[in-house]
């Protein structure tokens, strides 16, 4: 099937951003495609794993129940650090550290992308 790359912007205050690209992205594997999501920006709050409890309720609870079904969940390392975020231990497992040059090289490798600001 094909791959899909979401971007999204959106901190965890703006939860509907979030609960939008988590209900795309579980519909999108149901369907069988690569699914990448890619967080950028106040994203970057949205990974924090100790905002994963309770886990229905939460932006980072919905992420790391989409890395569960097989999602690829990418955090700029650069917003990352500029907000004070340090990606090798305050993100949630299983959230990989990528970069602007990474999100270049995505765009390239998937049929289709959206970006949820």
């Amino acid at each position: 099937m094909g791959k899909l790359l979401l971007i999204l912007f959106s901190p965890p205050t703006q939860l509907q951003n979030t609960v939008t690209v988590c209900e795309l992205s579980k519909a999108a594997v149901e369907m069988g495609h690569e699914v990448t999501v890619f967080c950028d920006a106040d994203a970057t709050y949205n990974l924090l794993a100790s905002q994963t409890f309770p886990s229905k309720t939460t932006a980072a609870g919905r992420i790391a129940d989409l890395i569960k079904l097989g999602v690829r969940v990418l955090a700029c390392r650069e917003s990352a650090r500029l907000r004070g975020i340090d990606t090798k231990k305050d993100l949630i497992r299983g959230v990989v550290e990528s970069s602007l040059g990474g999100l270049a090289d995505l765009m390239g490798k998937h049929d289709r992308m959206a970006a949820f600001g």
